[in-house]
């Protein structure tokens, strides 16, 4: 299954310029952080959420890895569809009360998006994060009569 994951991570303590890769020391505060991927690789979406399963990886690839060994995994959320929604997920996310985007390039390398990064204070509700991502479906026409949102949660301690 190849396709477009958001991760909800949980950082209890804030964390003052935590190194990222090329991005260099980025300050993180405590919150929830949502990240919007893709996994159209060797795997797809199973094998992209078991890496980011994993708090500790031999060698860090992307940015999220960083912040990953720094912070909870609460759930990850996919969808199986060819059509990349990765871009109409960060505007969605962009456009949801109380989530903003931070970190200025965060897994932005290959996008033409500011950041691939959220926080909010609080957990978001599901149901507003349902719509946000809901709301993209027009942009997956070949994936809409059938798309259906995974939810995998986490009890990463």
């Amino acid at each position: 299954m190849k396709g477009t994951y958001l991760l909800i991570l949980r950082l209890d303590e804030a964390i003052a310029r935590l190194p990222i890769g090329r991005l260099g020391a980025l300050t993180f505060p405590a919150g929830y952080y949502l990240y919007v991927g893709s996994a159209f690789g060797p795997g797809g979406v199973a094998a992209r959420l078991a890496h980011h399963a994993r708090r500790v990886k031999p060698r860090r690839h992307w940015h999220i890895d960083y912040l990953r060994e720094r912070s909870h995994l609460v759930e990850a959320w996919s969808v199986a569809c060819t059509e990349r929604l990765e871009h109409a997920w960060v505007r969605a996310l962009n456009a949801t009360p109380g989530v903003q985007p931070v970190a200025p390039g965060f897994g932005a390398s290959d996008s033409p998006c500011a950041s691939h990064l959220f926080l909010s204070a609080s957990r978001p509700p599901a149901q507003r994060l349902t719509d946000a991502l809901l709301s993209t479906v027009d942009t997956a026409l070949s994936c809409a009569c059938h798309m259906t949102i995974e939810v995998h949660t986490f009890h990463d301690q």
